[in-house]
């Protein structure tokens, strides 16, 4: 085949030892002309036969790849030799997840930086199979938990879907696949009755012992814990009490409307909360123009909001510390919460108003919009149970 014959140019690159062809694919939008490269590399048993034997050869293995290149000049894909899945991850990570909430955030460059980008990421986004998707969530399955598995799985078809809509791959390869059974995670437990006694011994003199009190006698969610103010605090009142009005979510808002509701506190965590802002006082003080002021009742040292992780260690530390191990989960001081009251005798009525659950009926219908007089029933239980005399209200 004579030069001529070509409707690219072809060229050898001595500092890659590769055959190259260039390939014109009309113009851009600003009129200038658009050109792809393809390179091959010839057998080692070619590279002592004359130039033009090893021309003809090179013309055979690139013809295949410059035809790939003008159908997908066709379709309007515009995938860069050296886009990697890597690449597309980091996009989607930058670009994809605009008016998520942080904890979101952070967990999906968890999931890429683990369990993506050292496993396939070095892959050509173009050259991704979907064979190779499979092999990796078999190799997933092996040691994560479902759960874990589908998030993973779900981050890589998300990242793939941009990537398609931005016309730099021609199809969503994960998104042909199944997501395998991973394995089994642990369940969600709850403290006992001596388990959650020891926790509260523990506190004392603990940063997050506060943080810890409040949520396991009042069942807050973590991410109501996060994001509430001291102006929604009353230590004082009869009985005192705390306003649940926001959350660390998008928006800012309770996870539902019935979320939105106000809590008569456990003697427990009323002298609790009066030591501990005793305690930020003099941090605030300590920090000086390093502080930010925002009202919140836990925070870091700088007085900015808590992220998950950080609360996470500061209970293990505290678990730890009781000899409960470090294994505990923050969502599992509202489960202990609730087990408290349901061995008090507690009904599933009441529970479900105290932690902010909506019945069955209510999930589909109506949601409440305003916030409900101070309930009392959690407050009064704890008191009993942990055996504090001074009467709520």
């Amino acid at each position: 085949m004579s030069k001529e014959d070509l409707d690219y140019s072809l060229y050898f690159d001595a500092s890659k030892n590769s055959w190259v062809a260039a390939v014109s694919l009309g113009f851009d939008g600003a009129g200038r002309r658009v050109r792809r490269k393809v390179s091959a590399v010839l057998p080692r048993k070619w590279r002592d036969r004359p130039v033009e034997e090893q021309r003809a050869q090179a013309i055979k293995l690139l013809n295949p790849k410059v035809k790939k290149l003008r159908e997908e000049a066709e379709k309007g894909i515009k995938t860069r030799t050296n886009y990697r899945v890597s690449d597309a991850v980091d996009d989607f990570l930058a670009h994809g997840l605009k008016g998520r909430s942080p904890g979101t955030i952070t967990q999906a460059r968890s999931l890429a930086d683990n369990q993506i980008k050292p496993k396939i990421g070095n892959y050509r986004l173009k050259d991704l199979r979907a064979e190779h998707v499979d092999l990796w969530l078999d190799e997933l399955a092996e040691k994560l938990a479902t759960k874990t598995i589908v998030q993973v799985h779900n981050l890589l078809t998300r990242t793939i879907r941009m990537a398609e809509k931005r016309e730099l791959v021609g199809r969503n390869v994960s998104a042909l696949c199944e997501t395998p059974h991973g394995q089994q995670g642990r369940s969600s437990t709850s403290l006992t009755l001596d388990q959650a006694v020891t926790l509260i011994k523990a506190c004392e003199g603990e940063k997050f012992g506060a943080y810890v009190i409040t949520s396991l006698l009042t069942g807050l969610r973590p991410e109501e814990a996060r994001k509430l103010l001291w102006e929604a605090v009353d230590l004082k009142g009869k009985p005192p009490s705390i306003s649940v009005l926001r959350a660390d979510r998008v928006g800012g808002d309770t996870k539902t409307p019935k979320s939105r509701r106000a809590l008569a506190l456990p003697t427990l965590v009323v002298e609790e909360l009066k030591r501990h802002r005793t305690r930020q006082d003099r941090q605030r003080l300590e920090a000086a123009e390093a502080w930010q002021e925002h009202g919140l009742v836990f925070t870091r040292d700088d007085g900015t909001v808590l992220d998950p992780m950080r609360v996470l260690r500061g209970l293990r530390a505290i678990t730890k510390k009781a000899g409960l191990g470090t294994h505990w989960k923050v969502r599992e001081l509202r489960h202990s919460f609730v087990s408290i009251l349901s061995d008090g005798n507690v009904s599933v009525e009441r529970i479900a108003d105290l932690v902010g659950h909506s019945t069955p009926s209510t999930t589909q219908t109506v949601y409440r919009h305003q916030i409900r007089p101070v309930i009392v029933h959690g407050a009064e239980t704890m008191d009993a149970v942990f055996g504090t005399d001074e009467p709520t209200g």
